[in-house]
């Protein structure tokens, strides 16, 4: 049996000379997140020491990770500096959103994916996520761009101190 993922990426790629690549990316993902064979395949995708480890395509133009992320999994804020788009295939995905003030940052709003489903973010947004649930969250993210080398940052999630990205200061579970 083929690797549904393949499929997907393809897809993506293509959809990058549309009108509208993030929201053609978006409803390629929204497709896939409902499929079983996609979200069984990215359920194997659960043993990750970084980011890295994630990345089933990267280029210039578009970057996507798929993984299954832990129950209690949370990311700290960060950003991205790209457009993208959050995919759930099975679980939910809490997000919560925040804007700079000062020296830190305050927070603006929250939103919640849940599977099947998608959530598209403008390039500058900051945003914290976390898995709420007891069950690992199988998800799909697509980045308009190569997420490795552009300069990100994230906040410390309690002082909200801006510093340069740190997978291992983001990563907590």
């Amino acid at each position: 049996m083929s690797n549904p993922l393949v499929t997907v990426i393809e897809k993506c790629v293509a959809a990058l000379q549309s009108a509208d690549p993030q929201g053609s990316i978006e409803t390629i993902l929204h497709d896939a997140a409902a499929g079983p064979a996609v979200a069984d395949t990215v359920a194997g995708y659960a043993k990750f020491s970084s980011l890295d480890d994630l990345a089933i395509h990267r280029s210039e133009s578009l970057t996507l990770l798929a993984g299954s992320l832990p129950p209690g999994f949370s990311a700290a804020p960060h950003n991205h500096n790209l457009w993208s788009v959050v995919s759930v295939c099975r679980g939910q995905e809490d997000n919560r959103f925040f804007r700079r003030n000062g020296d830190g940052l305050e927070q603006i709003g929250e939103a919640s994916v849940v599977g099947p489903g998608t959530l598209a973010n403008d390039a500058d947004v900051i945003h914290a996520i976390r898995n709420p649930l007891e069950t690992p969250l199988l998800v799909l993210h697509a980045y308009g761009g190569d997420l490795f080398a552009t300069p990100r940052s994230n906040w410390d999630p309690v002082t909200h101190k801006e510093v340069p990205y740190d997978w291992k200061q983001v990563r907590s579970d």
